[in-house]
């Protein structure tokens, strides 16, 4: 065989080959997007909120904003934090019937050690701790919900048990139905 035209295939074989690895590559990014699309338990963590309403019994008469007053909402798994979302302040108000709603939004820091993690990772989620600096510390819950949404797009809406706060900290701990479809997909 001439060596010119063994040179000649040679190249187009080479070209051939790289233009196969870049549309493989391609394509292994594109599709890769579209499963994250279709399974968001697989999507790192990236923002987490949570809107938590808890109802003490109390004859306080109070409707105030207190602004430097907030709290923490965090999800844990026996003594390991695996995401805390926190405000810098809360809302109480007086129903008139002998209650009043404590409310918060909270967020988690763009430097939670949660971030970059699956979101699937918040399965092993067996307890969530709530505590509002606003609260007395000796309180009886007599109910709440806190809404958490992860990435915008996950929500989960959790029922806040009625329950006597220790140290003004109250917990959820019935999770069973809550994360159990963070599946690997």
């Amino acid at each position: 065989m001439d060596p010119y035209i063994g040179k000649t295939i040679a190249s187009y074989v080479g070209i051939a080959g790289a233009l196969m690895v870049f549309i493989g590559t391609a394509f292994y990014f594109y599709f890769d997007k579209q499963v994250q699309k279709v399974t968001p338990y697989r999507q790192k963590i990236r923002t987490a909120t949570a809107t938590v309403q808890v109802t003490i019994m109390s004859d306080t008469d109070i409707n105030t904003h207190f602004m430097d007053r907030g709290g923490y909402i965090a999800l844990r798994k026996g003594r390991t934090l695996l995401l805390v979302m926190s405000s810098t302040d809360s809302w109480g108000r007086q129903t008139g019937k002998g209650e009043v709603i404590y409310r918060a939004v909270f967020n988690m820091d763009a430097e939670d050690p949660a971030v970059k993690k699956p979101l699937y990772s918040l399965k092993e989620t067996d307890q969530i701790e709530i505590y509002y600096y606003s609260i007395p510390k000796e309180s009886i819950i007599l109910g709440g919900e806190a809404i958490c949404t992860f990435n915008g797009t996950v929500r989960r809406e959790i029922a806040i048990s009625p329950q006597d706060t220790k140290n003004g900290i109250c917990f959820v701990h019935n999770l069973e139905n809550i994360f159990s479809d963070f599946i690997k997909n």
